[in-house]
């Protein structure tokens, strides 16, 4: 038997903010990685220094920061649509 299948808000909804969620840990995590990588680099007598690594925090940091505001707004916004009464 086949299933029906009706497009809804809430999944569609969830789905955007789960991969927001995931995108923002994704970037934060990344962040953090690339500044232990640099410290390390640098207390280890700067015998290797990771070209263009300091640009990881300066671009992922930031990307984190837009996800994380989009899904509160997201979050947010499906809140108040389910507090009010349906007519």
């Amino acid at each position: 038997m086949a299933k029906n299948k009706k497009t809804n808000p809430e999944t569609t909804s969830s789905k955007l903010e789960t991969v927001l969620g995931y995108g923002f840990i994704a970037c934060v995590g990344l962040t953090v990685i690339s500044v232990l990588v640099i410290l390390f680099a640098a207390f280890s007598g700067g015998a290797w220094t990771p070209v263009g690594l300091g640009l990881v925090p300066m671009l992922a940091l930031p990307l984190g920061f837009i996800f994380l505001i989009v899904l509160l707004v997201l979050s947010t916004k499906r809140k108040n649509l389910n507090k009010q009464p349906n007519e």
